[in-house]
């Protein structure tokens, strides 16, 4: 519930917004000024209360019933969701919005929390909740940061405690954001003034939702100023002895990605999807999703999802023809984002249901691999991801008004050869393709695929060398269960490795010269890692920060006397591995921006000197392929197949913003450059002469836009894939 577009400058109370981010914690306890503190370091861990370990599937009270639940329409909706067959085919959260309790300005509760309006709900919360669960399903409830205006006016006592509302506020010409009875209603919590007390508050509060058998919270109108909220309601539900899946609304920002992962369950990414019209929804709210979602891939695996918000999906005043329910219902999926519907679920009908409870469809949500489009620049768009099985998810859409044609290449996957492909949505085998799949959509339609790469197929991702100050990973034969060894680099095949995705930020480690994946031959801190065919679990890996951490025990590569162990991470140097990218000369690839999907291109396909480089949607033309040949040093020159000439800096220009070029080689600095590692299958793009990196201007996402030098911001929009042409 929003209405909703609130400016993340407003009301913000100075002493919160700067309140620094904590490390990663153990344990949280606050401090004499109120700061969640850590009792172990490290990157933020996400939030481990036991809850969302696969995106929650339900439903919200905001679409349909808006601001008028009551006892009657929320149990009717609890009914009709189990007797529908959705909760028997996973639906469970049953989530009550705004305008349940009466004004936080006027009325509180002996503990100056947010009094339940009687006349809506006569029997309380308890009742409807012993209700739901009754029915098999969790029980949901809603909030907004602060404490209440009544409570500080009336200084309520603090339950449990000897302090009262007053001891926790310190400004009372500011308010937090509250939707239904206004900005008026909520003063800020002051965490500063009597941590102890302001956690005691929440804790509170924390503890009347779970003894009514809350399971869900959303904690609504935040924004980057809350944080401390965040942290302190985090702390709250965790100690209140009930799992409590915690979700955060709406816009949240992009740049705080950490802290809500860190903090929370799910994150609302965007403003509602409602029109506030005579629909729930249209088209125009649905497919900015295709926009926003990208941006936040990486956030999304067990613990904390990325929200889309409300899934539209039944009766006949949606707003969406057939078709866009289907691509909503497969964005949804495809993304591993929560499916929370909205519509009455009293009104099903069986079309609806043929969508909501296809198990095919519902799995790839519930895997929890998030895919990411290929190519954002344009309207024909291919989504894909690859999965822990060996096979892809792959979802085909048509975002055009007219009939067109959407391709997926499978060299943009990561693979080449043939693949079996099976539609989700019919449950119908469609036979094997080679190198492509190709169909025929109607307008805003779409597809939903699972493509197995068939015997004979071949990874298309690149290779690197994979090392630390000792040596680089090589392998002593190509025989299963082969212990690997760590020597001297020596750039040979078999210290050549590839990171093919398997989902949720995992890779298999893949061995150039003998196609076998590193493996964890058992769970054993100190057991020798050896190469094997693909054992699932014990052959997957997460690597992030020069550590290799095992997806199975959670241990981490290191080096042992011959041979490469597992082995309980500390950050010795022997745990510090280096990716550097070996890229074949003469292989031709294009060179896609991780933000836009775009290719980088030569203008108008020029052959000449000073012709402008930019980034342009996937047209298979060859000014879009590049070939990358050693210059020594460790330097590359990138070769323009159409044109023969190299990507330049035009002048040798050490300015940030300069539109690179191409131009012949004259052997100079600036047509030389170095790939520095951006994570697996991403490289960063580095001019020898000016030190600047590659970057797609301002983010864009249109076609044309340039591709100039700019300093290291860290953006995906300075992030690069190379992807072999199929």
């Amino acid at each position: 519930m929003s209405l909703r577009r609130l400016t993340h400058s407003l009301f913000c109370v100075a002493l919160l917004c700067v309140l620094p981010l904590p490390a990663a914690h153990a344990q949280s306890v606050p401090d004499r000024d109120g700061r969640i503190q850590t009792t172990s370091g490290g990157l933020a861990p996400m939030q481990a209360n036991g809850v969302a370990s696969t995106p929650q599937l339900g439903w919200s009270s905001w679409s349909f019933v808006r601001s008028n639940p009551t006892e009657a329409n929320i149990e009717a909706q609890a009914k009709a969701m189990h007797d529908s067959g959705l909760v028997a085919h996973g639906y469970t959260y049953l989530n009550i919005d705004d305008f349940y309790y009466l004004n936080p300005a006027t009325t509180v509760d002996a503990g100056g929390r947010w009094a339940i309006d009687p006349n809506r709900f006569p029997h309380g919360m308890a009742a409807v909740a012993n209700y739901v669960h009754g029915l098999g399903e969790k029980f949901g409830m809603y909030l907004t940061p602060g404490i209440p205006v009544a409570a500080y006016k009336q200084n309520t006592p603090i339950e449990g405690t000897t302090w009262h509302a007053q001891d926790i506020v310190s400004d009372t010409s500011k308010f937090e954001t509250n939707y239904n009875f206004g900005n008026g209603s909520m003063y800020y919590i002051d965490y500063g003034k009597n941590p102890s007390a302001a956690q005691a508050f929440l804790n509170s509060w924390a503890d009347q939702l779970a003894s009514w058998g809350v399971d869900y919270v959303k904690l609504d109108g935040v924004g980057t100023w809350d944080i401390p909220d965040v942290q302190h309601w985090s702390q709250a539900l965790n100690q209140a002895g009930r799992p409590i899946h915690f979700e955060l609304s709406n816009s949240l920002a992009l740049s705080d990605a950490a802290t809500w992962k860190q903090y929370a369950n799910g994150w609302r990414i965007e403003g509602d999807v409602e029109c506030y019209c005579n629909t729930l929804t249209n088209w125009n709210n649905v497919s900015q999703r295709f926009g926003d979602l990208p941006n936040w891939t990486d956030w999304a695996s067990a613990g904390g999802w990325n929200d889309p918000d409300s899934l539209e999906i039944g009766g006949n005043n949606t707003g969406l023809t057939a078709d866009e329910r289907r691509t909503a219902m497969t964005l949804w999926a495809v993304t591993a984002s929560p499916i929370t519907l909205g519509t009455d679920l009293t009104q099903l009908t069986s079309d609806d249901l043929s969508l909501l409870t296809n198990d095919e469809v519902l799995a790839v949500d519930q895997r929890g691999n998030a895919a990411r489009p290929v190519d954002r620049l344009t309207q024909l768009q291919t989504w894909a991801t690859g999965n822990a099985d060996g096979s892809y998810t792959v979802a085909l859409f048509n975002l055009t008004g007219s009939t067109a044609t959407v391709t997926a290449r499978w060299s943009d996957l990561g693979f080449g050869g043939t693949a079996s492909v099976r539609d989700l949505w019919t449950h119908t085998d469609l036979g094997n393709a080679t190198d492509t799949f190709s169909a025929s959509l109607a307008p805003h339609a779409s597809r939903l695929l699972r493509v197995v790469p068939n015997a004979g197929f071949h990874y298309t991702g690149m290779y690197y060398t994979v090392a630390n100050a000792n040596g680089a990973l090589d392998v002593t034969s190509s025989a299963d269960g082969s212990a690997v060894v760590q020597r001297p680099g020596n750039g040979a095949a078999d210290q050549q490795w590839q990171a093919v995705p398997t989902g949720a930020g995992t890779v298999k480690l893949v061995n150039r010269s003998t196609g076998r994946l590193l493996t964890v031959p058992n769970a054993s801190p100190g057991a020798t890692l050896v190469q094997s065919h693909d054992t699932g679990a014990a052959a997957q890996w997460r690597v992030s920060g020069g550590t290799i951490t095992s997806a199975q025990d959670g241990l981490v590569v290191g080096a042992g006397a011959s041979t490469v162990v597992q082995a309980v991470g500390t950050g010795a140097a022997d745990q510090q591995w280096q990716l550097t990218p070996a890229v074949d000369a003469g292989t031709r690839f294009k060179v896609v921006n991780l933000n836009s999907g775009g290719r980088m291109d030569v203008d108008n396909d020029s052959t000449a000197d000073g012709a402008k480089v930019l980034q342009w949607e996937d047209n298979e033309r060859t000014d879009q392929l590049w070939t990358f040949a050693p210059a020594g040093n460790g330097l590359y020159t990138i070769t323009d197949v159409n044109s023969g000439k190299l990507l330049n800096v035009p002048g040798a220009s050490t300015s940030q913003g300069t539109q690179l070029i191409q131009y012949h080689d004259d052997g100079n600095l600036n047509s030389r450059w170095r790939l520095v590692d951006a994570g697996p299958n991403r490289v960063k793009i580095v001019s020898a002469s000016s030190g600047l990196e590659l970057d797609a201007y301002n983010n864009s996402l249109s076609d044309g836009a340039a591709v100039i030098q700019w300093p290291d911001n860290t953006g995906a929009n300075q992030k690069w894939t190379l992807v072999p042409a199929s």
